[in-house]
């Protein structure tokens, strides 16, 4: 989970491990409701009734160009949310698109990187360097 602005040395490293995983690496993404699934079945949470919070989630996605092309033409978000502890986490079981958010920022980033590990990338995502040095620093964890 990228939590602060990035440095030419971040984008530079993230660079390298790209090419040097290029080609390496096959589309693997889970579905929505797998990414959903999982979540439930690990966390054991609460459905979160906060319907402010499933607007910031449906928002985000809209507003993120790069999860909203994984949103087929005509299909709306079918956003679902939960609380595990005080992280609130909200999932599209469409595209897989989530957000994580709590005051605790250890417990959302090791919950946001466990999500992102398992959901995986598909190919449009094995094209963005950042999404693919993430996931393989986060696999080697």
């Amino acid at each position: 989970m990228l939590t602060k602005e990035p440095t030419r040395k971040m984008i530079a490293e993230w660079k390298r491990i790209f090419e040097e995983n290029k080609g390496k690496l096959t589309p693997n993404r889970k579905t929505g409701a797998e990414v959903e699934e999982y979540f439930r079945k690990k966390y054991a949470p609460s459905p979160c009734k906060e319907e402010m919070f499933v607007q910031v989630v449906r928002e985000n996605l809209i507003a993120n160009g790069f999860s909203r092309e994984k949103l087929p033409q005509g299909v709306l978000p079918q956003i679902v949310a939960y609380k595990t502890g005080n992280v609130l986490v909200g999932i599209d079981t469409v595209t897989g698109f989530f957000h994580v958010e709590s005051e605790d920022l250890q417990e959302s980033e090791r919950i946001y990187d466990d999500l992102f590990v398992f959901r995986g990338l598909d190919e449009r995502d094995l094209e963005n360097f950042f999404l693919v040095a993430e996931y393989v620093r986060l696999k080697k964890r």
